[in-house]
């Protein structure tokens, strides 16, 4: 029988010590073979954990999430693992995103994931923010589709474009039905990868960073779709709309600036901050709006929100006169 393990400082005691006792309890399960049984009772309560504390007491649980003995379980999910070890720095890098569409694609888990490991693998990746994720790839592949419909070899932008994986579902992008579609990203890796699969399609890279953007200085043209599907759940408000402004002068007249964020309260959020260290930041129909108030409003000819199936992500499209 494992030892029930306590929190370092006693006002946080009374706060979590059931929640501390689920730890102990998924572990037993986790022993017992019942990892999908064991991950469903985990993330309900961390959720709630998170939603309910401070930042202080949130991160004293965290360092108590990741010294107890269930983290070595997690940690065998090569998902989990990956957003934690952040080998390229950063915890949603696009070969971690290709865990996730590689549930659709029939990709193989990753080589040495122990039999618990795939255990753990099939529940996170299954996930309700796996799912979102995995809408936001077709909705964008969609809205590619629909801009090959309405103008005459359209030219694309991909802002943080990680492996544009959206355009293996592309039929303009296999038909080559576009004018230009740059794929921008400060990775070099992933941009050889989108060179890889999509080089011979006409498919451009642009190796920059989010500083080129903000500063104004990067020439790469102008577009009928510009679209970021990940970037904007890691920044803050000022650099979010300083970001929008300088993406919505990308686009030619008509043109349409797309920006996904997610929504708060993911079921998957406490999961993901603690054993995963993958912080996003949320934002509410309303913060979505904010991020464009540097656009001039005599520039906009309509504004959107929408959310994808799950309720989980959604998006702001904004449209150039």
């Amino acid at each position: 029988m494992i030892e029930s393990h306590r929190l370092d400082t006693p006002s946080a005691l009374s706060d979590f010590s059931l929640d501390v006792k689920v730890l102990d309890y998924t572990y037993l399960k986790f022993l017992e073979g019942k990892v999908a049984e064991g991950m469903g009772d985990l993330l309900p309560v961390l959720r709630a954990v998170r939603l309910r504390s401070g930042e202080a007491e949130w991160q004293a649980f965290v360092q108590q999430c990741l010294r107890h003995p269930l983290k070595e379980f997690v940690h065998q999910d090569p998902f989990t693992f990956r957003a934690f070890s952040k080998p390229r720095g950063y915890a949603g890098d696009a070969k971690l995103l290709d865990y996730i569409y590689g549930r659709e694609e029939g990709w193989p888990i990753p080589e040495g994931t122990t039999e618990m490991g795939k255990q753990v693998f099939d529940f996170t990746i299954n996930s309700n923010a796996c799912e979102a994720v995995r809408a936001r790839r077709g909705f964008i592949a969609d809205l590619v589709d629909n801009i090959a419909e309405e103008c005459d070899r359209p030219h694309l932008l991909s802002i943080a474009s990680g492996h544009l994986r959206e355009a293996m579902l592309c039929s303009m992008v296999k038909r080559r039905r576009f004018g230009r579609f740059v794929a921008l990203d400060s990775d070099a890796q992933s941009l050889e990868e989108v060179s890889r699969f999509h080089g011979a399609q006409g498919v451009e890279t642009c190796h920059a960073s989010i500083r080129h953007l903000l500063v104004g200085k990067l020439d790469i043209g102008q577009f009928d779709l510009v679209y970021s599907t990940g970037l904007y759940d890691y920044l803050q408000l000022p650099a979010a709309q300083r970001l929008t402004a300088s993406l919505f002068r990308f686009l030619r007249p008509r043109g349409k600036l797309l920006i996904a964020n997610f929504l708060p309260g993911v079921l998957d959020l406490g999961y993901m901050e603690s054993y995963m260290g993958w912080k996003l930041i949320f934002r509410t129909r309303q913060e979505m709006v904010q991020i464009a108030e540097e656009i001039p409003f005599s520039d906009i000819r309509d504004m959107r929100l929408f959310a994808e199936e799950n309720q989980n992500i959604i998006f702001l499209q904004i449209t150039r006169r």
